[in-house]
């Protein structure tokens, strides 16, 4: 821009130079026509000798003025000529320092404007948020219910929700149970698998029968035996023949007041049916089953919080 301003205040001081120019020859030309006519008015001659001065004269001096004339024109013509190209080249080379000026200052402006970009939002992180509610379960096992809420982290910074999950999971650090308190589930789940639990024992039967062995007595107290040892697993969450408090599984038949001189457990989880139970424990321990020093026998069942399945036989004398 300030450039295209000085190229304007150029042009302007051009003009004016040539206007001034054209002034002062005017001016030139006239006091030279003045002084001129005024030598002839003063000029002293008579009427008689001015004809004939003039009629002798005419023919000497038509020729030479009309010469110096035309020479005059001449020079006045080549003048004129030389500042049109004068001028002509003047407002050329200015018609060019403005369009030059014109030019740089667009590109100037345009570099100086502000690009503007369009950046796409992108996904760099998925957040995964939680909100957990706890309660007491039973037997010390703790319920937590949570809310997962997940968000896509945009490039940006922002969040948005893409999914929601609910679930329920249990926390069986805290179990503790004994076998009072486990008396009437173990009662009331011998109640509702019975017909499960007679399976299961008439399929160990089958072993025994098979290996020429008699079978063995079903013994309702050592059902709810079993039917402790089970539910204890199932709230404990722990397969295995030492009891959640640490004691021998046999502990079990001692706070019943059952009497044994000897007595074994069998245990398993999730197995496909009374069958599945059977013939895996006739695969591991058959030795145990088709055992003569064992005559009678009790099953139990248990569900836990989470779904699982836990069977558990106990063999006494």
């Amino acid at each position: 821009m300030k450039k295209l301003k000085k190229a304007a205040v150029t042009l302007c001081l051009f003009l004016l130079v040539i206007s001034l120019c054209g002034c002062s020859s005017f001016s030139l030309l006239k006091p030279e026509e003045s002084t001129t006519k005024k030598a002839f008015d003063e000029q002293e001659f008579d009427e008689e000798f001015y004809r004939t001065s003039v009629a002798q004269s005419t023919t000497e001096t038509t020729e030479p003025e009309t010469e110096e004339s035309g020479t005059e024109k001449e020079t006045e013509t080549a003048s004129a000529a030389q500042t049109s190209a004068t001028v002509t080249e003047k407002i050329t080379e200015l018609t060019s320092v403005i369009s030059t000026a014109v030019s740089e200052t667009v590109t100037e402006a345009a570099h100086t404007l502000p690009v503007v970009t369009t950046t796409k939002k992108t996904v760099v992180d998925t957040k995964r948020e939680e909100k957990k509610t706890k309660t007491d379960y039973k037997y010390g096992v703790v319920k937590i219910d949570t809310v997962a809420t997940y968000y896509d982290i945009y490039s940006d910074g922002s969040k948005v929700k893409s999914d929601q999950k609910s679930y329920t999971s249990y926390d069986y650090s805290k179990y503790k149970a004994t076998t009072s308190e486990l008396l009437a589930e173990a009662k009331a789940n011998k109640i509702t698998n019975s017909a499960t639990i007679t399976d299961l024992i008439n399929e160990i039967n089958s072993y025994r029968r098979k290996a020429g062995q008699p079978e063995l007595t079903v013994s309702d107290s050592l059902c709810t035996a079993a039917g402790v040892r089970a539910t204890e697993m199932a709230y404990s969450a722990k397969l295995s023949s030492t009891r959640p408090d640490g004691r021998k599984y046999s502990s079990v038949l001692s706070d019943l007041d059952i009497e044994y001189k000897s007595a074994i457990e069998l245990t398993a989880k999730n197995s496909s049916g009374a069958a599945g139970a059977a013939s895996a424990w006739n695969n591991k321990s058959s030795s145990v089953i088709t055992s003569s020093e064992y005559k009678k026998i009790g099953a139990g069942i248990a569900t836990g919080p989470e779904g699982d399945t836990y069977w558990c036989v106990v063999f006494t004398d």
